[in-house]
């Protein structure tokens, strides 16, 4: 954008304010279906509703083909209210809600996490017995990814042979399909892995030919190569991820009639380079020789790589007050030390500064607490260039409404 369109906007709109690509991330979204469908036809992604459930943003993902990944009954119901058909929807999760029950038999996909959940399904089914129901198992192998992860059923254990079996012991309820998920792990070799695992665990527990292989999110997404080029190894293309996943179920599957859905729930792959936090510079100062800049949104704005990397940004030098040293720490507003958003930033920067921070789409908007100040705005800049208001600014009064005075 021009410098005085970021001017423009925070006039129009007030600072911070979060500024989302329709154009962009549609193309990015399209794309990624479009590479591994190439190699496996029966691919679908369901997008993660924890990593942005900004309803703009789900509304273009149904519009797109894609299906809802939620892990709560908040983001059910935000799938629901855009318009969802509950079969388009993977409820998953270690603490599913009340509205699990009803989503099943709604026919709504669902991945069961732990016994307690078996249980529930299985009462469930007991009380519908002229209801055919279908469940998801979600598993927990080793990856490599370095770390026990908490979540799912171990494959190969007592546990999951003991799940299993209830499932099949109840003639109205049917083991159809498999999820996989694990964090920090976005490397080829995990991934190659995961496919692996998983369908070694679908020949082995899984009567027929499963509906869905659910392998869940966790790939590199489409970045600048500012921020590419912190991390310390390769990031993988879209193709090499389909050709190791899709290219591994295209195979196993070769000489089936029937060929289950390839799942994938991207969240920040998708999301995070099209969504942009402008802030404006509040305040400088120097503390013992560290130069410090105090800007209008803190780290929850910014979302979690803030915290990891340095974001690609723009610095619109319009600014009249007073001027920083560099090199220089961009903090925010909350009282909380860890409050850095970009530490020793390389420019000079003076009061009134606009900042235009990138890549913030993941974990971001869902992550920023009523703490110290209510949330801002988001506006979207739609295909055509037209801006809409997708979120207006928080006000105390939505802060404040559930508490008694």
């Amino acid at each position: 954008m021009e410098d005085n369109k970021y001017i423009e906007l925070i006039t129009q709109y007030g600072s911070p304010l979060y500024v989302f690509d329709d154009k962009a991330f549609v193309e990015n979204f399209n794309y990624l279906c479009n590479v591994f469908r190439r190699i496996y036809a029966n691919y679908i992604p369901g997008y993660s509703y924890k990593t942005n459930y900004t309803p703009h943003i789900c509304k273009l993902v149904k519009s797109l083909g894609g299906y809802a990944e939620v892990v709560s009954d908040m983001e059910l119901y935000v799938a629901k209210r855009i318009g969802y058909e509950s079969s388009k929807i993977i409820y998953n999760g270690p603490c599913k809600g009340e509205l699990m029950e009803k989503h099943i038999l709604d026919g709504g996909i669902s991945n069961i996490d732990n016994e307690e959940e078996v249980t529930r399904v299985i009462n469930l089914a007991k009380q519908y017995p002229e209801r055919n129901l279908k469940i998801g198992i979600r598993i927990n192998t080793d990856i490599g990814a370095g770390f026990i992860s908490r979540f799912g059923i171990e494959a190969d254990s007592k546990t999951l042979a003991k799940v299993v079996t209830m499932i099949k012991a109840q003639s109205n309820l049917k083991l159809v399909g498999l999820h996989m998920h694990v964090s920090r792990a976005r490397y080829i070799e995990a991934w190659q892995k995961r496919i692996d695992n998983i369908l070694q665990v679908a020949d082995k527990y899984i009567d027929e030919i499963p509906e869905y292989i659910d392998l869940g999110s966790g790939m590199f997404g489409d970045m600048e190569d500012y921020l590419k080029n912190q991390f310390s190894i390769s990031i993988p293309s879209y193709e090499e991820y389909a050709e190791v996943v899709a290219g591994t179920m295209a195979k196993h599957y070769a000489s089936s009639d029937k060929k289950p859905i390839l799942m994938s729930e991207p969240g920040t792959t998708v999301v995070s380079r099209y969504l942009s936090l402008i802030t404006t510079v509040k305040a400088v100062k120097e503390v013992r020789g560290r130069n410090i800049a105090i800007v209008d949104c803190d780290i929850h704005n910014a979302g979690e790589t803030c915290q990891m990397m340095k974001l690609p940004y723009t610095l619109v030098k319009c600014g009249k007050g007073k001027q920083s040293q560099v090199p220089v720490d961009i903090t925010g507003f909350t009282c909380l030390e860890q409050d850095n958003l970009f530490k020793s930033f390389p420019d000079v920067v003076k009061v009134g500064d606009v900042l235009e921070l990138r890549n913030v789409g993941g974990y971001s908007v869902v992550y920023k607490p009523p703490f110290i100040q209510p949330c801002c705005a988001m506006i979207a800049i739609k295909e055509n260039g037209s801006i809409e208001l997708v979120k207006r600014k928080e006000t105390c009064e939505d802060i404040f409404k559930t508490f008694k005075f």
